[in-house]
């Protein structure tokens, strides 16, 4: 242990200080985690009282948004950190925040890439499911849309497999890397993941798969969104619709865009880059030290981007209570005026 302790600190490409886990880290997703809360809930309530969406648009809604809270809620629990080590050729996953049992840990970890899965490619289903009810045929096909919004979780499902199996570091590597957890978050019995190619001079298969499949993933989902986006218009100047229906379809398009441009730039691109690095094997401090705010506030910005941009739910969430003092007045002010009237009448 000694040895390997002397050996990261002598490396030509140390982990630099800002890495170590701070309560800046853990306090970060417990505040995200809150506001994830309650935005996500507040948005579930303000899609729940638009009368221009349907009942399919608005499930769809609840769905990604539950996906969000649970999604929040293992980032509170694990509090991450993603770090490529040169020396060791490898990339971890550190467990931070409070001290959970080493197989507890690593299966909310699990869960952690579990839920990155599915964040990137939730938007995508929203985007084959309205596909799906613009289409000429949805009401022949009514069954079609319960299957699509299991697209996610059915394409996240062979990660948590090959993650235990790809990712889980066997009894050497867990008594090896100690040091190196130990200073990235002060408990060296914390429980990570390790990405490698390679185990002990031999290739590890079952590493880069899970790789190549997360990656994968993420890349058909993006195609799919853009794919999707240019039928979905050409489904709406072929139909015949109204100002309003066309402006009601607009705030649907404007949700999911919004929805599927935060993660990407959040989770998409981060994920690709500490996977990438560790290909020409590189470190990034900048990139390690920062991947768990982005992670964290993903799920808590989303939601309060669509409450502020998309007007029929701003108008239900900001503008209800004016214009229900609004509506009060009008009534006075007609009851006022019908008792002079009434008044004049005797």
């Amino acid at each position: 242990m000694d040895i390997l302790r002397r050996k990261m600190t002598t490396s030509t490409t140390p982990l630099p200080s800002e890495l170590h886990e701070t309560p800046v880290n853990e306090a970060n997703a417990y505040i995200a985690g809150f506001i994830s809360l309650i935005s996500n809930i507040a948005l579930i309530y303000a899609t729940s009282t638009v009368k221009t969406y349907s009942n399919a648009f608005r499930w769809i809604q609840y769905y990604v948004c539950i996906l969000r809270l649970m999604f929040s809620m293992v980032v509170v629990i694990t509090s991450p950190t993603l770090v490529y080590v040169a020396k060791m050729k490898s990339l971890y996953i550190v467990k931070g925040g409070f001290y959970l049992p080493f197989d507890i840990g690593t299966f909310f970890l699990t869960l952690f890439v579990f839920f990155v899965v599915i964040s990137c490619s939730s938007p995508t289903v929203q985007y084959l499911q309205l596909c799906h009810l613009l289409s000429d045929s949805a009401h022949k096909r009514e069954h079609l849309g319960p299957i699509l919004s299991t697209v996610s979780v059915i394409a996240g499902i062979p990660t948590l497999v090959l993650v235990y199996f790809g990712y889980t570091p066997s009894t050497a590597e867990l008594l090896e890397a100690k040091p190196i957890v130990y200073y990235l978050n002060g408990e060296g019995d914390s429980a990570f993941l390790m990405i490698t190619s390679s185990r002990n001079n031999v290739v590890d298969w079952l590493s880069i798969i899970c790789t190549a499949y997360i990656q994968f993933i993420m890349l058909a989902s993006v195609i799919t969104v853009i794919v999707c986006g240019f039928k979905i218009q050409a489904q709406m100047n072929k139909k015949m619709m109204s100002e309003v229906a066309k402006k009601s379809q607009n705030q649907i398009n404007m949700i999911l865009f919004l929805q599927f441009a935060l993660p990407f730039v959040t989770v998409h691109i981060p994920f690709y880059v500490s996977f990438i690095l560790p290909a020409f094997d590189l470190e990034n401090s900048f990139i390690s030290s920062n991947l768990p705010f982005l992670f964290s506030w993903c799920p808590a910005i989303n939601p309060i981007l669509v409450m502020v941009m998309v007007k029929n739910i701003r108008d239900r969430i900001f503008c209800k209570s004016a214009v229900s003092k609004i509506s009060s007045t009008n009534m006075i002010q007609v009851r006022q005026s019908s008792q002079v009237l009434s008044a004049r009448a005797h």
